[in-house]
């Protein structure tokens, strides 16, 4: 059974690359007693992916991982389905139930470390188009930002110039990649914008749970149309003539979206 889970990750774990991100999470699962499905073979790896990793230093209160493991799955399943499990050297009927979602969720948050916890699971489908990272379309994102940045402007003045920012045509930034640089026109890469008074939404402290003055952005992420969220404030500075400090906010995904702007775990099922 192919099971999505909604993660956090913040606090000093958003440190930590992708990588290595990925080994804490795999020892942390083969920790919980959870029965993981792993590839056969000379170099066994578990069967994991994750829908779109983040930058060294940005945080997430709504990522995203596809995990096998070996339960029975109760839902009627396809010709691809029974194929795929027996390319994985799995018998559906001699498979166990899995155990109450609470519960999985639970083994799993048991073992995890700090920073990271399992906020939701859902059973999701086999094919490739049920993929969590071919799914990705949207990411709605808090930039919190430090008292120096943007200063004097209160979230209700900050907000009205966002609304300005949006009403234009087209938002232009320049674009660098190591093969060529070019004019590139973000404002129809970007779904929302607002600017409110609001706390860090994976709060660790009584500090986070404070309100702070924040930009929600949601704004296109994937792998085909992929705009980071700082350089949307970098062209938001550059609009409103102010100095634009890439160190002036604290990035937080809040959650992850597709096409059609549902989140990943809403496109599966309980189990």
């Amino acid at each position: 059974m192919k099971i999505r889970l909604r993660f956090t990750k913040t606090g000093s774990i958003r440190f930590v690359g992708h990588l290595d991100f990925m080994r804490t999470f795999q020892k942390a699962v083969k920790k919980s007693g959870l029965p993981a499905v792993y590839t056969s073979g000379f170099n066994p790896h578990m069967l994991l992916s994750f829908a779109a990793p983040l930058g060294v230093g940005e945080e997430t209160a709504g990522d995203y991982a596809d995990i096998e493991f070996a339960f029975r799955d109760m839902a009627p399943l396809s010709e691809h389905d029974l194929y795929r499990m027996k390319d994985i050297g799995l018998d559906n009927d001699a498979l166990p139930l899995p155990p109450p979602v609470s519960v999985f969720c639970g083994q799993l948050n048991a073992a995890m470390p700090p920073g990271v916890r399992i906020t939701g699971a859902a059973r999701v489908g086999q094919t490739r188009d049920s993929k969590a990272m071919s799914l990705v379309r949207y990411a709605s994102w808090q930039l919190l930002l430090k008292d120096s940045f943007l200063s004097g402007l209160p979230a209700e003045e900050l907000n009205d110039m966002v609304l300005c920012f949006l009403a234009e045509d087209h938002i232009m930034i320049h674009k660098k990649t190591k093969k060529s640089e070019k004019e590139v026109d973000i404002r129809p890469m970007i779904r929302s914008m607002s600017a409110a008074d609001l706390p860090h939404p994976g709060a660790l402290s009584s500090e986070e749970s404070a309100g702070v003055r924040s930009v929600l952005v949601t704004c296109s992420a994937g792998s085909s149309v992929n705009l980071k969220p700082a350089a949307v404030m970098d062209a938001f500075c550059r609009y409103t003539g102010r100095t634009s400090d890439p160190n002036g906010f604290r990035t937080v995904r809040r959650e992850t979206y597709n096409e059609n702007l549902e989140t990943l775990l809403s496109l599966g099922s309980s189990f």
